[in-house]
């Protein structure tokens, strides 16, 4: 039974796969093919230990932590906003004319 499948892969494995289909004169789709059969073959033959992670793969646990860095950039910024707001309520509280500056300029004389 033939079945369909969808994965991603890095830009330089895709660019190796397409340079052995090119060597070969098949389809890269082909391509994949035979190299997963031979994979399986030498992974039966004996122990196969494949510990590189992908680019990928990365890259995507550094999009999450940009996604937590930027909920903690909103809070911050929500933080800084209502300290604003509040030191600049304060200071307009206790900002208070100079005596001179507030009276009518014919009270001063008096």
């Amino acid at each position: 039974m033939t079945m369909r499948c969808s994965f991603t892969l890095d830009d330089d494995l895709m660019d190796m796969i397409d340079q052995y289909a090119k060597e070969r004169m098949i389809d890269r789709n082909k391509a994949i093919l035979e190299l997963m059969e031979s994979g399986f073959q030498v992974q039966e033959k004996g122990d196969m230990n494949i510990q590189k992670r992908r680019s990928f793969e990365e890259i995507q646990i550094i999009r999450t932590e940009i996604e937590a860095m930027k909920s903690i950039l909103n809070e911050l910024k929500s933080e800084v906003r209502l300290m604003s707001h509040v030191l600049d309520s304060d200071w307009k509280k206790e900002a208070h004319g100079v005596p001179f500056q507030t009276r009518k300029w014919w009270m001063f004389w008096k």
